[in-house]
């Protein structure tokens, strides 16, 4: 294939079927955060270097695509994040505003990924941010409505999988020189190792012993009343404990794991983390957390806690039915002379919520007026007449007739 036709890696089309599904789900989804008194912003998709980075932890920074605008000669750059925009904004545009802010978005991001990562560079997302307050109510709220935004699009069996960044920040600060040996352990989930180094440590044996099963992945919240008894992590593991108390209010009908031991994103959260797992996916259908430094990064200092949603990640387990993505009828006129009445059909139909098809074929076409069409949810309609319309069902291929619209929706349609 010829160069000029393929696409840079880590980039892909959306055909109608596929394009169509990300619409109704981000859609969904904004209806949703709308309900729950979220506003959404619209932020660039580029901006300057300089400002952008401000607000990206390290990880991002290496992942940010920049270039020189050809007009100006300054370095601007693709976001790789919404949030630090978002920061920015509330920082600047919405700094007098009354406190907290419920922000949401939608959009596409995109990050420098190395030649067969497999990983995507162009990613979509939606999520919400709630600024201006910190209690655990926020925490929780944040929680709930992600829970309850994926409930909505039909997804069960979700997993609640939360943690408290202060935890692993607090283990850290008394490894001294093993923190790095620590950290590379944690991220590569080698338990044993984890277990050899905290031997090392000045750590007891009993603290050992916890935090080695509290870095496990497969966590039982029955550990957070034993990991409390411990002086240095009774902060942390009350505030997570008073989050998932409120959580529990609101009867989200979810799993819960509990997890300290994930290492991502530590030097951006501040406080309460989590993620959102489906058993039918590969990896988190949405991210979140706490995280208090951002905005003051930008000058205007304001806690926070949110979350975004990997869009694609979302439709791959999405329950769509084709009729959904389908036209409803498609009209067509026997003949050019009834062209005016099909357009009038057409155009009544559209108005009152269907999703309609015009073909205007004239006479040559007429042979071809019976065939049922696979395009469509409920089937063809002919116009034969002034006074006389043909409705062939898709799925049956029975032939109706009818003398007027009323008379063919109260049909059943």
């Amino acid at each position: 294939m010829s160069m000029h036709l393929k696409l840079p890696q880590g980039v892909k089309d959306f055909g109608p079927q596929q394009a169509e599904e990300l619409r109704r789900v981000e859609e969904e989804l904004l209806e949703e955060f709308s309900r729950w008194g979220y506003k959404r912003v619209v932020t660039p998709l580029f901006e300057y270097l300089d400002t952008i980075t401000i607000g990206l932890g390290e990880e991002l920074k290496s992942k940010v695509m920049k270039f020189v605008d050809p007009s100006t000669g300054d370095i601007v750059a693709l976001r790789p994040d919404i949030t630090p925009q978002i920061g920015r904004i509330v920082a600047t545009r919405l700094k007098g505003k009354e406190h907290p802010l419920r922000l949401c978005y939608s959009g596409r991001i995109v990050r420098f990924e190395e030649k067969g990562s497999g990983k995507e560079r162009e990613i979509f997302q939606a999520g919400c941010e709630l600024i201006g307050a910190k209690s655990p109510e926020c925490d929780a709220e944040t929680i709930a409505l992600a829970i309850k935004s994926l409930q909505k699009l039909g997804l069960k069996n979700l997993v609640l999988d939360i943690g408290h960044s202060g935890i692993l920040r607090s283990i850290f600060s008394r490894l001294g020189d093993l923190e790095a040996e620590f950290r590379q352990a944690l991220k590569a989930k080698q338990f044993e190792n984890i277990s050899s180094i905290l031997k090392k440590s000045k750590f007891d044996k009993e603290t050992t012993t916890l935090i080695i099963d509290f870095c496990n992945l497969e966590n039982n919240p029955k550990l957070l009343k034993r990991v409390k008894e411990k002086s240095i992590f009774k902060k942390e593991i009350t505030e997570l404990e008073k989050v998932l108390e409120i959580v529990e209010e609101y009867k989200l009908n979810c799993n819960l794991t509990i997890d300290i031991g994930d290492i991502r994103g530590f030097n951006y959260y501040t406080g309460i983390t989590f993620e959102i797992i489906s058993p039918d996916a590969s990896s988190p259908l949405l991210i979140g957390g706490r995280y208090d430094s951002l905005v003051k990064k930008y000058g205007y200092d304001a806690p926070a806690t949110g979350f975004a949603i990997d869009m694609e990640e979302l439709m791959s387990v999405t329950k769509q039915h084709l009729d959904d993505n389908q036209v409803h009828f498609i009209v067509t006129p026997k003949s050019i002379k009834l062209r005016k009445e099909a357009i009038q059909l057409t155009q009544w139909l559209r108005s009152s919520g269907f999703k309609v098809i015009l073909e205007v074929n004239g006479s040559k076409e007429a042979a071809k007026l019976n065939a049922v069409s696979s395009l469509t949810s409920y089937g063809k309609i002919i116009i034969e007449t002034q006074k006389k319309l043909k409705l062939i069902e898709s799925r049956s291929g029975v032939k109706r007739e009818f003398s007027n619209l009323e008379e063919l929706l109260k049909g059943g349609f």
